[in-house]
């Protein structure tokens, strides 16, 4: 259940605080959860309820994420299972009942998604995606595609025996495909169009630094959400 397990947030040293007082704010009305926790990253303005201060090391921002992750798993204070939120998530109506991780079709079929969109010559992020595949591949294993901009369930103990398994920075897949967890197909809600407007009861939103700030998906999501969180303190925070 939702509420018995924790929040995790591994945030950039430098984070801008924008998109992540929208996320807190829906967290706080709409997914139950134990405690929260910010690891590395701290802005000024917050309180979570715990967090994990380390030096984060690796070469890519993907690199840098995985140890962060270390981190959590060694953690006690942490629960052994654990949601890991990015900044810019957005839960938009009251979750309920059982979470079950998600997936949009598969890493092959991602990559060659994005293999379009930059005209055959992939850009970083999706050459690990390819890493992963093609490593998750020779392991016999399923590979689909878990990268998507939705909260995650983790279990520290099952964690710690997957992800280091590839040397793939992707965590999410390589977790989702060697743990087995069970998982729902669904379109990820990633928003890249300024022009975008949620239609109907949607449930999860994800966006980037333009569509939050500039675009009408950031407009709705901060309409949605007026209200202070548990975690905010001070002035300055509408």
């Amino acid at each position: 259940m939702p509420g018995k397990h924790d929040i995790i947030y591994i945030l950039k040293p430098d984070v801008k605080p924008d998109e992540l007082r929208y996320s807190l704010r829906s967290i706080d009305e709409n997914f139950p959860h134990r405690k929260v926790f910010f690891v590395c990253g701290q802005p000024e303005g917050f309180e979570p309820d715990g967090r994990i201060r380390h030096k984060q090391t690796g070469s890519s921002k993907w690199e840098l994420i995985k140890s962060s992750m270390w981190e959590v798993i060694r953690n006690e204070e942490v629960s052994d299972d654990f949601f890991l939120f990015n900044d810019d998530f957005f839960v938009m109506r009251p979750f309920e009942g059982e979470f079950v991780n998600y997936v949009d079709r598969t890493l092959g079929e991602r990559v060659e998604q994005l293999r379009r969109e930059v005209h055959k010559w992939l850009n970083p992020y999706g050459r690990t995606l390819l890493k992963a595949q093609q490593e998750l591949h020779d392991l016999g294993a399923t590979e689909l595609n878990f990268d998507v901009h939705l909260p995650m369930l983790f279990n520290k103990k099952i964690a710690a025996e997957t992800i280091n398994r590839c040397t793939s920075p992707q965590m999410r897949s390589v977790y989702g495909n060697l743990s087995g967890c069970p998982y729902i197909d669904r379109p990820d809600v990633k928003v890249y169009d300024l022009e975008e407007i949620p239609r109907g009861s949607v449930d999860f939103l994800s966006t980037n630094d333009d569509t939050f700030a500039k675009g009408k998906v950031g407009e709705f999501i901060r309409d949605r959400f007026p209200r202070p969180s548990r975690f905010e303190r001070g002035e300055g925070h509408g």
